[in-house]
């Protein structure tokens, strides 16, 4: 049995990125959904936890973990540009301020596409 780890220092640059930008992505999300209220709350509470579980499954060797970890990102990604589109009617402050929170779910996404990591997916995840 293998023991549970947290971060992966022999994956390949792109995976480790993934990971702690998925652990990043779903710590803001936890935030997030606890200040957004509204309908859109657990949406944005079930892409931090997919983010979160996500990194860990990723940590640890597990297609799960990659699948949720790429879901995840793409749900966040989705939503922030959402927010893009209707902060640009709102004004440039609140346009900018939408874009900026998209950085890391794109960042996330892009990891997670990478040639480098779907190589290393393929050959060792369970």
């Amino acid at each position: 049995m293998h023991p549970v780890i947290w971060f992966n220092p022999r994956h390949p640059q792109t995976m480790q990125a993934a990971v702690i930008l998925g652990y990043i992505s779903g710590v803001f999300g936890l935030l997030r959904s606890s200040a957004l209220g509204g309908p859109l709350a657990p949406i944005m509470l079930l892409a931090a936890l997919g983010a979160l579980g996500g990194a860990f499954g990723v940590a640890n060797n597990k297609r799960v973990g990659w699948l949720a970890l790429a879901a995840a990102s793409v749900v966040v990604a989705l939503f922030f540009l959402g927010l893009v589109v209707w902060a640009t009617q709102q004004g440039v402050n609140r346009a900018m301020q939408s874009l900026i929170n998209t950085v890391f779910p794109v960042a996330l996404v892009a990891a997670v596409l990478h040639r480098q990591t779907r190589e290393y997916m393929k050959a060792w995840f369970d």
